[in-house]
């Protein structure tokens, strides 16, 4: 085992990494039952699908960047980080009063939480020994469809027992006390690693992800005839 997991409480760290996934796994889906209520209380039907699409967007945009940092920051400071922005992110989508305010900031949560993911398997792979990493890694992973099942419900619980806001505001407590834990508990070595970051491929992937997912937001105000699509086809042919 590496001079890394000797240092830490790997029991801990692994509990704090796995509320960690779980949180970031759970606001992907989480605001489906909770978006009626969203609607009536801030209007802005026609926006209502980037609320989902801006928070997985800027999610996969985040993910490699933080990947590449980890690797020349360090795992503790970028997780860190990262938790910090999806923090005030969820905070602020609590608080918003539009639903542009709303997917501003949903935005920013998705930048935060693409720390998550790619960093807590980092760490995973970091404090647990070849033999029992694939199996920890597995169950980490394993917490987006346990979300997928949970989010619904709970967002229709938490909507009808206080309010929609409280959907992002609970992250707040929870963001802390995985911070803390990884905080105290997480030791790693320093590392000095001169990497360069792909800036132009990270550009070209954003670009490529907005004009996705505008596409699909054109598809869904006006969907497509594909009887004309057909024929036209069929005449070209």
């Amino acid at each position: 085992m590496s001079q890394t997991a000797k240092q830490s409480n790997v029991m801990l760290v692994t509990i704090a990494l796995f509320v960690a996934t779980f949180m970031a796994a759970i606001e992907g889906t989480i605001v489906s039952t909770a978006m009626p209520t969203i609607v009536g209380d801030l209007h802005g039907v026609a926006l209502m699908n980037w609320v989902f699409s801006i928070f997985l967007l800027t999610n996969a945009i985040a993910t490699p960047i933080y990947g590449k940092l980890a690797d020349s920051i360090g795992r503790k400071p970028m997780f860190i980080g990262g938790i910090t922005i999806f923090i005030f992110g969820s905070v602020m989508s609590g608080l918003s009063h539009s639903m542009l305010v709303l997917i501003i900031w949903r935005a920013v949560q998705g930048i935060g939480a693409g720390s998550i993911l790619p960093i807590s398997n980092t760490i995973i792979a970091d404090i647990y020994p070849l033999e029992k990493r694939a199996q920890v890694l597995g169950l980490n992973s394993s917490a987006w469809g346990i979300a997928s099942v949970i989010a619904p419900l709970l967002g229709g619980f938490i909507v009808d027992q206080l309010s929609w806001h409280w959907i992002f505001f609970i992250n707040l407590p929870i963001g802390l006390i995985v911070m803390i834990l990884v905080q105290l508990y997480f030791h790693e070595e320093k590392r000095q690693t001169k990497s360069k970051m792909d800036v132009g491929g990270t550009c070209w992937l954003t670009i490529m992800l907005l004009a996705i997912m505008y596409a699909f937001q054109l598809v869904g105000q006006s969907p497509i005839n594909w009887k004309i699509v057909a024929s036209c086809f069929l005449e070209t042919v």
